[in-house]
This record gives C-alpha cells, sequence and structure tokens, in this order.
C-alpha cells in the first residue's frame, strides 16, 4: 500500500483535488451529480491498485494470487472508462440557441450560455472522464506487459481483444441495466437474468464501445511509447 502512494501521489493529490471541486460544484448546485462523479472516479483508481497486486504476486510466482489479482482487475476496469457515458448529463443543459437576426446581418444569431455553472458542469465531468480513462488506460497497458512477459504475442492480443470486449459488456451492464461490478460475486443470478435478455441495440452499443476502448488504448499506447523515446 505504502509504495502505490509513493509511485502513484500525483494521481492520489489530483483525485483529491477532483473531490474537492466536486464537493464545492454539489453545495453550489445541490445536484448529487457530483457525489456519484466523486465516486466513479474512486472506481476508475481501483484497477491501476489491483494490477499493482498482480505484478507482486506474479513476481513471486503466486498462481493462485495472480489469478485473484487479474481476475479482479477485469472485474474493475470498466469503472475507469465508463465515465465516458457521465457526458449524457449535460443533455439537459442549453450551452447555445438560435435567435432571429435581421435578413443579410453579420449576425450569425447563434447565442451562448453565460451560466458559468452550465460550463463548469461539461468541465468537471470532462476532467473527470480524461482522468479516469488516463488511469484505466496506465492498468491497462500493466496488464498487457505481465501477458506479454509470460505468453505468447497471440495470447496478449486475444487478451487484449478480450478485455475491450468485456468492458463493453460491464459498461452496459453498468449504464443500461444499473449493476455495479461487485453483482457479479453478490447478485449472479439476476446479473445472469438480464443480461440473456439483451436486445440489438444492447449487442450494437457493446460493438461500438468495444472499438472505442481498443482505439483508446492503442493511442494511449503510441504516445506512451513516443514519450519513452530519448530526443
Amino acid at each position: 500500500m505504502g509504495s502505490f502512494f509513493e509511485k502513484y501521489k500525483g494521481i492520489l493529490l489530483f483525485m483529491f483535488m477532483y473531490f474537492c471541486i466536486c464537493l464545492v460544484m454539489l453545495f453550489k448546485s445541490t445536484d448529487f451529480l457530483y457525489a456519484m462523479l466523486s465516486w466513479n472516479v474512486l472506481l476508475a483508481v481501483l484497477p491501476l491498485f489491483i494490477v499493482g497486486k498482480a505484478i507482486v504476486t506474479v513476481g513471486q510466482r503466486k498462481i493462485g494470487g495472480s489469478i485473484f489479482w487479474m481476475f479482479l482487475w477485469l472485474f474493475f476496469f470498466p469503472n475507469s472508462v465508463y465515465m465516458v457515458t457521465d457526458f449524457i448529463h449535460i443533455s439537459n443543459e442549453k450551452f447555445m440557441w438560435m435567435i432571429e437576426v435581421e435578413r443579410y446581418s453579420q449576425d450569425s444569431g447563434v447565442v451562448y450560455s453565460n451560466d458559468i455553472m452550465v460550463w463548469a458542469k461539461l468541465f468537471v465531468i470532462g476532467m473527470g472522464f480524461f482522468f479516469s480513462i488516463l488511469v484505466g488506460l496506465e492498468s491497462f497497458y500493466i496488464f498487457e506487459q505481465i501477458i506479454r512477459k509470460n505468453y505468447s504475442k497471440i495470447i496478449c492480443y486475444v487478451s487484449i481483444f478480450g478485455v475491450a470486449l468485456l468492458t463493453g459488456i460491464g459498461v452496459y451492464i453498468g449504464r443500461f441495466l444499473r449493476f455495479n461490478s461487485w453483482d457479479i460475486l453478490f447478485n449472479p443470478l439476476q446479473l445472469l437474468k438480464q443480461v440473456a435478455e439483451i436486445d440489438e441495440f444492447a449487442i450494437q452499443f457493446i460493438i461500438a464501445f468495444t472499438i472505442f476502448v481498443l482505439g483508446s488504448y492503442i493511442l494511449f499506447r503510441t504516445f506512451r511509447k513516443q514519450s519513452m523515446l530519448k530526443i
């Protein structure tokens, strides 16, 4: 635990600052959304902590412990990319509208909101999403390195695709069916019943989100690799 705090103290400091921002927004707007955003950010950091535990057990060649931590990471990883769906909470906000203008006027007729709370809501959600996905993709990268060092490239690529697909399923279950990660253990029968009833939209969403995760990870991996090159 101590090594995690030491290694990722910058991330944890940012998370604390984000909690403070959400607390201020909660008191200013009395919108419970900001409490949920704080909770989602906390859940997003868990995969990074869990995959660190997996590294330790893999290094100690504890097979049982390694399997446990890797599966636990897989359960919680969808939380780190889930926050992209939180942008739906700005759908009821009015950022711009059109007004009538005189013919041939140089004015476009577009009016932007000057309500700072509307824009602050967008910024807070965006900040939380950006933080969560970066932390999550970092844990995904560490997961890939563990698989790559112990198995073949084919297994590594299949694992990456499998994680992306399961993440798409997990986010659909969380956003639309309203289950949490721990329901896999504590409410599996109800969860399986709901999943068995998925429709065409669910399949489309899962495919789209799988592509989103793969694309985001490839982009993250590319930038991460470039940043490691010597200038």
